[in-house]
């Protein structure tokens, strides 16, 4: 199983009024993740991180997704939504690339939209104060990277697109923690071991990318005041991609 997995990230100039410290958090928190057991033990060679990078960088990272079976896609920072094109922008620094080119590469894709899709200006949204949960169960690396592997492999070809917001909204940041969706993306994932048992010698369990979604959403919901509502794209058919595994 070839996997790889892209974070780009643009937390603009530091120094301006506009510059997204928790962007550099988020990347932090989604390495660490992933790389983690619950994450699905993905190698550091695996990662690849990518800060206000320019167009055709990302461009030809992602055509080089056409080789491999898994390509997990996260942008982090600012962005809006194109009408005229009714898509998502994401804004890399000097330039910006269009959302729907981050949607190709690998046959099995997953893509997290952690920007605004305001069709006004970007605004800042107030800080919010929530805790990592710590997984309970004992993990086994080798088993988590295998199963999650195989749940892959069970998935027909497919795209996943999570956004951190619907269409004309702001996706909130803050500076200690990260971006209100990833933060709590993470957060949801890292406490869901605790809301059931499991023997992880004889048995395994995964939270989906669709389920890890539907566990933010009600989280963000509530820290924006409801002014930032996650949205989701997905095939019609299940089984999902992985985002969580305990074995």
């Amino acid at each position: 199983m070839k996997r790889r997995a892209i974070i780009i990230a643009n937390p603009g100039l530091e120094g301006t009024e506009s510059y997204l410290g928790g962007v550099l958090k988020d990347i932090s928190n989604y390495q660490s993740f992933l790389c983690s057991e619950l994450g699905g033990c993905w190698l550091e060679g695996e990662i690849v991180k990518l800060i206000r990078p320019s167009v055709n960088r990302v461009r030809n990272t992602i055509q080089g997704l056409s080789n491999v079976d898994y390509a997990l896609i996260i942008f982090s920072g600012h962005g809006c939504h194109d009408t005229q094109r009714d898509s998502t922008v994401v804004d890399l620094g000097d330039e910006d690339i269009d959302s729907i080119e981050l949607r190709s590469g690998a046959s099995k894709q997953t893509l997290i939209l952690d920007c605004c899709r305001k069709k006004s200006p970007t605004t800042l949204m107030e800080a919010r104060d929530m805790k990592f949960a710590k997984a309970a169960p004992r993990l086994n690396a080798s088993d988590c990277r295998m199963y999650y592997d195989r749940q892959i492999e069970a998935c027909p070809k497919g795209l996943v697109v999570m956004h951190a917001c619907s269409i004309d909204e702001v996706a909130g940041d803050d500076a200690q923690k990260g971006g209100y969706y990833s933060y709590n993306l993470l957060a949801e994932s890292n406490a869901w071991p605790n809301t059931f048992q499991i023997d992880t010698s004889t048995k395994y369990r995964i939270l989906s990318t669709a389920s890890a979604h539907s566990l933010t959403v009600p989280r963000v919901q509530r820290i924006s005041g409801n002014r930032q509502n996650p949205s989701i794209e997905k095939p019609r058919t299940d089984p999902y991609y992985p985002f969580c595994i305990v074995a």
